[in-house]
């Protein structure tokens, strides 16, 4: 099966999602990737656009960092962070779809990880009523391929600012097509997310970065002043 899976895609599991089309683990290129409809969720072409944005941008955590991943998937940057930048700081996941995090427990170990406390819960709804801070807060939330509204609003990325440490960054994934309907709408968003997160962060930039030369991962970082 994994040598065939250099050819084709082997299907190993499907879960049925009340949130988004489908979700499945498959075996890619010898690979065991999850996959929601029509995008890769964890450990395929995007667990390879994150190494590649820790890469331009590494994170100025250490053992003792909290971070707040919203949208956790089967775990991608959990382990980017444990095993490829060696930093075992509190990781707290909150991910909505329960499908997810079934998959993630059967597949890929993920109530294995030391460190990590999974919350299965609407992203905005936990940030709205966060009391904690953290020094690192990914944003990876899509259904299929769209990040839902309520996330690029600017009440949703002040809860964000609210819930960052002095010297922290927040960092947003948004993908941008460059070759479909509706091209300049896609470049737009991008800059209207660009723009909230510079009213609301005391510096804010963006990081392309390109694996599907077709759709670019925007990643959108805010940092907060000590």
């Amino acid at each position: 099966m994994v040598f065939n899976s250099y050819f084709n895609e082997q299907v190993i599991d499907t879960f049925h999602s009340e949130i988004n089309p489908l979700i499945e683990v498959s075996l890619i290129n010898g690979v065991y990737q999850l996959n929601a409809g029509s995008v890769n969720y964890s450990f395929g072409p995007l667990h390879v656009a994150f190494r590649k944005y820790f890469h331009k941008d590494p994170p100025l955590l250490n053992n003792d960092s909290k971070v707040l991943l919203l949208g956790l998937g089967a775990g991608s940057i959990v382990r980017i962070l444990r095993e490829e930048l060696e930093l075992f700081c509190d990781i707290t996941g909150v991910e909505i779809d329960k499908a997810v995090i079934t998959a993630a427990r059967k597949h890929f170990s993920l109530d294995k990880v030391a460190g990590l406390k999974v919350i299965i819960s609407d992203a905005y709804e936990y940030l709205e009523q966060c009391t904690e801070t953290y020094d690192f807060i990914a944003v990876d939330i899509y259904i299929d391929d769209k990040v839902p509204v309520q996330f690029e609003t600017i009440g949703f990325i002040q809860h964000l600012a609210r819930c960052l440490n002095p010297g922290g960054k927040v960092v947003f994934n948004k993908l941008q097509p460059i070759e479909a309907d509706g091209i300049e709408e896609e470049v737009n968003a991008v800059k209207a997310l660009v723009n909230k997160f510079e009213r609301t962060f005391d510096t804010a930039e963006i990081v392309k970065v390109i694996v599907n030369k077709n759709c670019p991962n925007c990643f959108v970082t805010g940092t907060k002043n000590r």
